[in-house]
């Protein structure tokens, strides 16, 4: 379009980015118009798979049309049951029942009356609210939900939420009080109180607030102000609700302060005391050590990664496994934690629940789930039987009996709706389940397994889920990577509904746990952040050669796809080998992390500075940066070097979190160094295709789990795109 290109000197090296002006806000105009110009020329190119469009969508919806839908599963909270069940429309309807008649002065309900809380359905058609979370207060008389405003179809959804509280009637009736606005996550606290965060222009949750129910919001006391760029802030209370937690996390370090839920900030506020006077810091921040604490019986419990000595601040160069511990209530402090629980090196405690008499423990084990039982009392440690032979996601329920002797768990997997079972934690034993028969879907048609792939002198988990048909055929089958690989999330071998119309027509989903995923513990992690970054990408191709070299698929055959940080992983394999790929989609791809990490006032650059590294002030994070990013690392290519992977990439507009220049520069920069045709015609390209939709009013998120029929026709329509694209350009 004419716009020069810009030259930045860095550590005394000169960067030349010829797509620089598409992050210039000067230049909105002009991005506008090259973005309709590429979506226009993406739907022309794409017009001819419209009907297999719609068959694929149909076939997403139908993959969770089930025979009858189990009953609700309900949770005891004081006096009351509380659940979700399903519309007819198939949305979420909150809801509760006295466990008894005459419950909690609940006089006009008997122990089989039903009081709905929030009806997403009629949430979003009356009041124009997409439901994102909700909870009771202590006394079961107030209800807070965070809803996302849906009434500005030009807009895309906020961070933030508006924060709707309802009083509950003794009769059964809800009545709005009031709506608190920019509210990021919530907590209640005794006596009408609430604790609210709320996000800077930079999206990071950096303040807890207090409100009273009733009263003004100009009213409301800040609780807890954190000035550090890197920290992320979070308000949570205890099972026992004795107490509030803050904490303030980066992504390698954490910084807990605590109060009693009884402390009165409001009076603190017409004193000469401050509001910090009455926060506790349990053990101040140190860099690779993370600690979440909680509250029973009179002792705190502490999961954490410090050292054995957790009163020491010696330098930690790798993080070290986690543990339980535990510490009396009047000394919370490091230098009184002691040992309750630990697991072995090869184990990662991902989640746990303490009872009077257990802790339940999730953990991870050499990459698979597991429920580890411990008898507090008898000091013996037991492991609960899971389904589907393991190859599932499993989540630990909260429960908010302390005195439970049962615990719930849900599960997911790759061919199977997500379901629900209760342990008894006396026995061990399954007392109670809650799952739905598909009418569309029979798991037994298809085969999950989990492989280890080498890669030097590591070993990379990939989980293989396959048509069983083309299992026991042994011939090569078009196969989709899945790739994520970095925050130290776990790619969950779960159940994604875009995923079903490829399996049903032979396909083999894979997912590649490479490095940057905590899979197999931290030091997974830690192995593909920041300088050991380029891990990830060697892991994915492994993964891909492996495939190609057994013979299970071919590279006519073989694709790829990622979103948001996964960008950064599918695009340097591109780079690297393109020969071994067919096909490849991203969805808002975080593809020029060097641009990103070199602007200070994008948001989230600086919470993000101890997972990618500091190029700004640190000449050797800028160069590692610079390895591998997708957008520097484009190699030059004749259109007749050789057959290029078809590639489709789909972006929000609104994207707060990676910008739509991103995708925009990376898709320029391709069409132009790499032989890929485009809408200007300025390159002669062969076969392969680059496409690229922006969708102006989008977001980061498609929404598939809040009821909104926009949010879930757009998931539903973005991932038929995706497959069709796949299906055609695979020839599969």
């Amino acid at each position: 379009m004419g716009n020069p290109a810009h030259e930045a000197v860095w550590h005394g090296k000169a960067r030349i980015d010829e797509y620089s002006w598409m992050q210039d806000p000067h230049s909105e105009r002009e991005l506008a118009e090259y973005l309709r110009q590429e979506t226009r020329y993406a739907r022309s190119a794409m017009s001819g798979t419209e009907r297999l469009q719609r068959q694929i969508a149909a076939e997403m919806r139908q993959a969770t049309e089930v025979h009858q839908m189990p009953p609700p599963v309900e949770t005891l909270n004081g006096d009351f049951f509380y659940y979700m069940r399903r519309s007819s429309s198939g949305s979420p309807v909150y809801c509760r029942r006295p466990a008894r008649a005459g419950a909690s002065g609940q006089l006009g309900l008997s122990a089989h009356s039903e009081q709905v809380l929030i009806d997403a359905e009629l949430l979003a058609r009356r009041d124009g609210y997409g439901l994102r979370n909700l909870l009771v207060s202590d006394d079961h008389d107030c209800l807070a939900c965070l809803a996302a405003p849906l009434n500005d179809p030009g807009k895309a959804p906020s961070e933030s939420s508006d924060l709707l509280v309802y009083s509950l009637s003794p009769s059964g009736e809800t009545k709005l009080v009031e709506t608190l606005k920019d509210v990021f996550n919530v907590a209640f606290g005794p006596r009408n109180a609430i604790f609210y965060t709320v996000l800077n222009e930079k999206l990071r949750s950096h303040r807890v607030i207090g409100h009273r129910v009733g009263q003004p919001q100009r009213d409301d006391v800040v609780v807890f102000d954190e000035p550090d760029a890197e920290c992320f802030v979070d308000i949570t209370r205890t099972k026992d609700d004795r107490y509030h937690i803050i904490s303030s996390t980066t992504l390698d370090s954490s910084e807990v302060h605590i109060f009693p839920s009884s402390c009165d900030f409001w009076h603190t506020q017409d004193s000469t005391s401050d509001c910090r006077d009455h926060l506790h810091l349990v053990r101040r921040r140190q860099k690779n050590v993370e600690y979440f604490i909680d509250h029973h019986s009179g002792e705190f419990v502490i999961l954490t990664n410090a050292p054995k000595d957790a009163g020491s601040f010696s330098p930690i160069s790798e993080p070290l496994p986690f543990r339980l511990m535990r510490a009396p209530t009047e000394s919370p402090e490091a230098d009184a934690w002691t040992e309750l629980m630990s697991v072995s090196d090869s184990e990662r405690i991902e989640d746990v629940e303490v009872f009077e008499k257990y802790i339940v423990v999730s953990i991870k084990r050499q990459g698979l789930p597991a429920v580890i039982v411990y008898n507090r009392p008898l000091g013996l440690r037991s492991e609960l039987r899971l389904p589907y032979n393991g190859h599932c996601a499993v989540r630990l329920e909260p429960c908010p009996q302390y005195s439970a002797s049962s615990v719930r768990l849900s599960f997911s997997s790759p061919v199977h709706l997500e379901s629900a079972a209760e342990y008894s934690l006396d026995s061990l034993e399954m007392c109670n389940s809650w799952s739905a028969t598909p009418l569309h879907l029979n798991a037994d048609d298809f085969v999950v397994r989990q492989i280890r792939v080498p890669n030097g002198d590591v070993l990379v988990p990939m989980t293989l889920i396959h048509p069983e048909a083309a299992y026991w055929s042994q011939k090569a089958s078009p196969t989709l990577i899945r790739v994520y690989g970095a925050y130290g999330v776990s790619l969950e071998p779960e159940f994604r509904i875009e995923d079903i119309p490829l399996l049903r027509r032979g396909w083999t989903i894979a997912l590649a746990h490479v490095r940057g995923g905590s899979e197999l513990g931290k030091q997974w992690y830690t192995g593909g952040k920041g300088p050991n970054k380029h891990n990830s990408v060697t892991d994915l191709l492994a993964c891909a050669r492996h495939l190609l070299e057994k013979d299970w698929s071919m590279t006519s055959k073989l694709a790829l796809t990622g979103a948001s940080a996964g960008g950064i992983v599918v695009g340097a394999a591109l780079n690297t080998e393109p020969s071994y790929f067919r096909a490849a989609t991203l969805h808002a791809p975080f593809v020029d992390p060097l641009s990103s990490m070199l602007d200070p006032d994008l948001p989230l650059t600086s919470v993000e500075v101890s997972e990618w590294g500091d190029p700004v002030a640190n000449c050797e994070d800028y160069d590692v940066i610079g390895s591998y990013a997708p957008y520097d690392n484009i190699k030059r290519r004749s259109p007749k070097s050789g057959s290029l992977p078809s590639i489709l990439v789909t972006a929000g507009g609104q994207d707060r979190r990676v910008a739509v220049w991103q995708p925009a520069k990376w898709v320029a920069r391709l069409r132009s160094k790499a032989g890929y045709a485009g809408p200007a015609a300025t390159a002669q390209g062969g076969s392969s295709k680059l496409l690229f939709l922006a969708s102006t009013n989008a977001g980061h998120f498609y929404s598939h789990d809040n009821y909104e029929s926009r949010e879930n026709l757009d998931y539903t329509r973005a991932h038929a795109l995706h497959n069709a694209f796949l299906i055609t350009e695979t020839n599969g």
